[in-house]
């Protein structure tokens, strides 16, 4: 338990008498620097919103109202904004843009409720406190006057332009896109601010990406002093690391990624051993190459994983590692961490051995030819006997553990991902559904066996550890998937459902037109995952102990894995401060949580980007596609190519009346019925790339046919 943790449980204890934070400090007996540390941490509490000063300096408690009435700020593009509480079970409260005291997107603010909630309508409430600003970086582009120039933010939920004096400009060109930080909130007028960074002009190749990373805070440049170590790292594997090492160099071994692919992180060996396999997963040893301390590593927990943008990659270590002499290239010597396991033929890990090694590499397969090769039959592809008897051994041993995991109830989602082919310079060719083969389900495979081996490891001995946590759906959540799958036709009773119900699901849904839509909805059910230093379930792989082990190069919780198992290896556990690990792990579980989240919603925005730029020519043209939600404003559409779009059915000349408890619309005056999953024709009416929008018109049957 931390010291936040520690002053939280004495103040919310029933027994608690206020006392000054003096006075608590008498009473947990600090010495002087840890008294130093409470009257910190009391203050940081008081601003955070989570205790309350009274006039004579006494620490209160806050009451369950209070603490609903504390919270974040999310701003629509309308300049209104919604209040999200830190109590879950308070609904989001209504914001008027003449009520938020100007408070900004991110704010921790505290309200007061002007309106309670009605059917159907949100309760209303008014800033009352601003207790933190939580943005004061705003990407956009400069607008140029004499003497000072505005920031126009993309963001269009900031309603202000950022007024930026000429000493503050850095050198900025009319219709630059920059990042600015706000140095002043004034009562009136403009926010003040000034240009840290300058993206580029607006036109420029890639920037409108960059911005898109910028604005999410995603760092995307390495400190002078990470350029400066990258200058004295190894470019190849020196003899002298070598001597404590087993060496694997003579166990035949792949790697198996995209195409594209450039950073590997894991190869894989196999054997058959009797009745049963062995099989070897090696996964890259940044641990060697990069120690705490280093300005890499600080550089690396930072962005806490790589950001993948189709054709640009924001990675977490600097290219010299990840590509060079950490990534498991072929017909090269290579420093890896192997786990052995081996495993019988229910798929069961019997008996498991890890070492560090050294490994070298006999091929860099990609997944289009090993599928080609597994699923198609193709034998031309490859003309190395041994390694087809290999990739056939890789097979078998896959749809065992495959078998497995479907046994226990793990959850295999099945929907469509999109298949973005985009140029160097960010034009859009193609959009398609991602295909995934055998060779794709392979390696997933056997990389859930050796994160789940690794956490089992650590969970058994009971050591401070980095755990990958999957918690139960919640029941608000439960109920809405429940209602939506009876609408489609699918009755699904019970109070609670377990993984093996949801795969139950999946199954009856196979095949079937609203397949996709249903594992849609059931993946927005899920809980997101995180990282905790806590051990907890995995609910989606229905399986006790899981954590990240596979991917250093590109995940820095795996590399947290990796050092922890590294002083496993050399029998050195006892020799860690399990207090000071513990303290760290929950610090790092937090932090890599949330850098996790930062790169999916960055990826996710690229994303709708891209297909906006796809869409774009396609204006005036007609498709078709499914149904896949229905709000009180409209219905969106999936097409066949994964692009999403919005039929604003308020809007349309037809009356539309929105069935909720059905979760279904009713066209009033065609008297037409739409439902989650049904298929249809649309228009595309506009695309706005800008703000990521792609506007449908819905076709009736007999006014037109699909192209």
């Amino acid at each position: 338990m931390n010291l936040r943790e520690l002053i939280l449980n004495i103040i919310y204890d029933e027994t608690y008498v206020p006392m000054t934070t003096k006075e608590l400090a008498e009473y947990m007996q600090a010495d002087k620097y840890t008294r130093d540390a409470i009257f910190d941490e009391v203050r940081a509490l008081d601003k955070d919103g989570q205790i309350r000063l009274s006039h004579k300096k006494r620490i209160m408690p806050l009451s369950e109202e209070e603490t609903s009435l504390v919270g974040q700020i999310s701003l629509a593009q309308g300049g209104y904004g919604f209040f999200i509480s830190d109590n879950k079970e308070m609904k989001d409260a209504y914001i008027s843009k003449d009520n938020l005291k100007g408070a900004f997107d991110g704010d921790r603010v505290r309200i007061e409720i002007i309106r309670e909630a009605e059917r159907g309508k949100n309760a209303e409430g008014r800033v009352v406190e601003i207790i933190e600003r939580g943005n004061t970086r705003v990407v956009g582009t400069f607008q140029q006057s004499k003497g000072f120039g505005f920031v126009i933010p993309d963001n269009k939920s900031i309603g202000q332009d950022i007024y930026i004096e000429k000493k503050f400009t850095k050198g900025a060109n009319n219709k630059d896109k920059v990042v600015a930080e706000i140095i002043n909130f004034p009562k009136k007028g403009n926010p003040e601010g000034r240009i840290i960074d300058i993206l580029g002009h607006k036109n420029d190749r890639n920037v409108d990406i960059m911005s898109i990373v910028a604005q999410h805070g995603v760092p995307y440049e390495f400190s002078k002093e990470t350029k400066k170590e990258v200058l004295y790292l190894d470019t190849e594997v020196k003899e002298k690391d070598l001597g404590y090492r087993t060496d694997f160099r003579d166990l035949f071994t792949v790697t198996i990624d995209g195409r594209d692919s450039k950073d590997f992180d894991d190869a894989i060996s196999i054997d058959r051993n009797g009745d049963n396999f062995d099989l070897y997963v090696h996964i890259a040893d940044v641990a060697h190459y990069v120690k705490k301390g280093m300005a890499i590593d600080r550089d690396a927990y930072d962005r806490g994983n790589s950001t993948y943008l189709y054709n640009i990659v924001i990675p977490m270590l600097p290219e010299e590692l990840s590509n060079g002499i950490c990534s498991l290239n072929p017909h090269v010597d290579r420093l890896s961490i192997t786990l052995k396991m081996t495993i019988d033929r229910a798929g069961n890990v019997i008996a498991n051995d890890f070492y560090e090694s050294v490994i070298n590499s006999n091929y860099r397969l990609v997944y289009d030819d090993v599928n080609a090769f597994l699923d198609d039959g193709n034998a031309d592809v490859y003309d190395d006997e041994y390694l087809k008897e290999k990739l056939l051994i890789f097979d078998e041993l896959h749809k065992i553990l495959r078998g497995k995991r479907e046994d226990r109830g793990a959850i295999d989602f099945n929907f469509t991902e999109s298949q973005i082919d985009v140029t160097e310079d960010g034009k859009v060719l193609n959009i398609s559904v991602h295909e995934r083969g055998s060779g794709n389900k392979m390696i997933e495979e056997f990389m859930l066996a050796a994160n789940e081996t690794v956490a089992t490891l650590f969970g058994y001995m009971d050591f401070p550890f980095i755990y990958r946590v999957h918690e139960k759906p919640n029941k608000e959540k439960l109920e809405a998937f429940k209602q939506a799958l009876n609408t489609m036709g699918y009755n699904i009773r019970g109070q609670e459902l377990h993984p093996k119900d949801f795969q139950h699901i999946l199954e009856d849904v196979e095949g079937e037109d609203e397949e996709n839509i249903i594992n849609l909805l059931m993946l927005r059910t899920m809980q997101k995952a995180k990282y905790s230093k806590k051990r907890d379930i995995h609910f989606g792989l229905s399986t006790e102990f899981y954590t990240h082990f596979t991917s250093p190069i590109r995940r820095y919780p795996d590399l947290i894995v990796h050092r922890l198992l590294k002083t496993y290896i050399q029998n050195k556990l006892g020799k860690l401060n399990q207090a000071s690990l513990e303290n760290s792990l929950d610090k790092s579980s937090d932090h890599l949580s949330m850098t996790e989240r930062r790169s999916e919603d960055t990826e996710r925005e690229v994303e709708d980007m891209m297909k906006c730029k796809y869409m774009y020519r396609y204006i005036g043209e007609e498709f078709e596609g499914t149904i896949s939600s229905i709000t009180d404003f409209g219905m969106f559409i999936e097409l066949d190519n994964t692009v999403e779009g919005l039929f604003m059915y308020k809007f349309s000349e037809d009356r539309f009346e929105y069935l909720e408890d059905k979760l279904k619309v009713m066209n009033t005056d065609k008297h037409i019925m739409y439902s989650i999953g049904d298929r249809v024709k649309i228009e595309v009416l506009d695309v706005d790339i800008a703000q990521r929008n792609i506007d449908f018109e819905l076709l009736e049957e007999d006014e037109t046919t699909s192209k």
